[in-house]
């Protein structure tokens, strides 16, 4: 059965199952950090968690809960502005959603007890959605395969 990422164009899932075991974390960082720089979604409480998820390899329980929350409102906020017609709006809510999505699925390697390859294509699903196309994606993960 196909995965979500098997759906994806630009050979995603391919450039997902390539990159070495050993750079797996290592890209799982550079994707978060490049889907939070080109969504936005960033904010000091998001940053806090990443941070101690990169320095620690884990981030608290209460601060995994936090993340859940906010990814919560962004599809709240992009439902509502869809109620009222704004998709301009809409699209930069679900973009949010998707990029704090991509966050938890990195983080649940250690949050989660995932296995790193999965945790991998399930990140870089949601930062295609987060980022509205492949081709960020392509380009983390093509920087790790050789």
């Amino acid at each position: 059965m196909l995965s979500r990422v098997d759906r994806l164009p630009g050979g995603v899932a391919r450039l997902a199952s390539a990159v070495p075991d050993e750079d797996i974390i290592r890209c799982l960082h550079l994707l978060v950090a490049t889907v939070m720089d080109v969504t936005g979604a960033s904010t000091p409480e998001v940053r806090d968690v990443i941070r101690q998820w990169r320095q620690q390899g884990s981030a608290e329980p209460a601060g995994v809960a936090s993340l859940r929350v906010v990814a919560a409102q962004h599809d709240f906020d992009s439902f509502a502005h869809q109620r009222r017609g704004d998709t301009d709006r809409q699209l930069d809510s679900f973009r949010r959603a998707r990029a704090v999505d991509c966050v938890l699925a990195a983080m649940s390697v250690s949050t989660a007890a995932e296995a790193p390859r999965t945790a991998l294509r399930e990140a870089a699903y949601e930062a295609a959605a987060a980022l509205g196309g492949t081709a960020g994606v392509v380009g983390v993960l093509a920087d790790y395969v050789a």
